[in-house]
């Protein structure tokens, strides 16, 4: 099978920023998608937290989501998933150009997130701490994830449960003092593909690497993460594109997109995506 090939250049996928509660700002989130059709928004769980409408709200507010909040036991592993879902939310209606309250998640066989009614949209979670993370994309699929960069992954045998052949060898190479932030470069961009497929850790993070390679031109021309078969050899995919950023915060988030468009970049408009939806059904009662 014939893989799409992107002509001309390809915007830089843009590192997350920061929204300090659902009234943003946004304004970088809107820039983002305009010019690469991806966007990434992190926020401070401490922050959102007394932002959250009391109990006796919630019911309403999470919809079909309120029998997954209702079993969860604590009152901030509550306030942390309502608190995820809204962020999704109001990343989404930023997107859509629409209300938070407006949306509806809805999720597949495999756990995936998604917005009901809304396929030319994908989005991505992931939390660790205090740290919350949203992806949204009108490009095709979304992974992201991220973990604190203090996490210590390098001399716990980490790298016979989640690295290819090629990958060990990179590792002994690499200087003892850099070992531990490659190792978590790996897992972050493993886990973030894994969420963009919608296998999460059913994937074998064996069968699968990366490597980055140096820009074309000059020494500061931004590194490609390629992705690798398990015997190192490339994926010849150009619809996927990789990317890993630190944060002010600590962390280091890890990006995985697949950008299956063919054409210009979709309308994400909320009303111009339902126009299409109610013409597709209209077409479909003439057959």
């Amino acid at each position: 099978m014939s893989t799409p090939t992107h002509g001309g250049p390809r915007p830089p996928l843009p590192p997350p920023s920061r929204v300090d509660g659902p009234t943003g700002p946004w304004a970088r989130l809107l820039h983002d998608l305009d010019t690469a059709g991806v966007g990434l928004v992190h926020a401070s769980f401490a922050d959102w937290r007394p932002l959250l409408p009391p109990e006796e709200e919630r019911r309403f507010l999470l919809g079909r989501d309120w029998a997954r909040y209702s079993k969860l036991t604590g009152e901030q592993m509550r306030d942390r998933f309502l608190a995820t879902r809204l962020l999704i939310r109001h990343t989404a209606a930023v997107a859509l150009g629409t209300e938070p309250n407006s949306l509806e998640l809805s999720y597949g066989l495999n756990g995936r997130v998604h917005l009901r009614g809304y396929d030319q949209i994908d989005v991505s979670l992931s939390h660790t701490g205090d740290l919350l993370l949203c992806g949204i994309t009108s490009l095709g699929v979304i992974g992201v994830d991220t973990e604190p960069l203090t996490r210590r992954l390098s001399g716990r045998d980490v790298e016979t449960l989640m690295c290819t052949g090629p990958e060990r060898l990179r590792l002994v190479a690499t200087p003892d003092g850099e070992r531990n932030g490659l190792l978590l470069t790996l897992w972050t961009l493993k886990e973030a593909y894994s969420k963009a497929l919608g296998q999460g850790l059913r994937f074998p993070f064996t069968e699968f690497g990366f490597r980055r390679e140096a820009g074309p031109g000059s020494p500061d021309d931004a590194e490609t993460i390629l992705l690798e078969r398990s015997d190192g050899t490339p994926v010849a995919d150009d619809t996927w594109r990789f990317a890993t950023f630190p944060l002010p915060t600590g962390h280091l988030v890890a990006l995985a997109l697949q950008d299956n468009r063919r054409s210009g970049q979709p309308d994400t408009r909320a009303g111009t995506a339902l126009n299409r939806q109610i013409l597709a059904a209209i077409g479909s009662l003439g057959n």
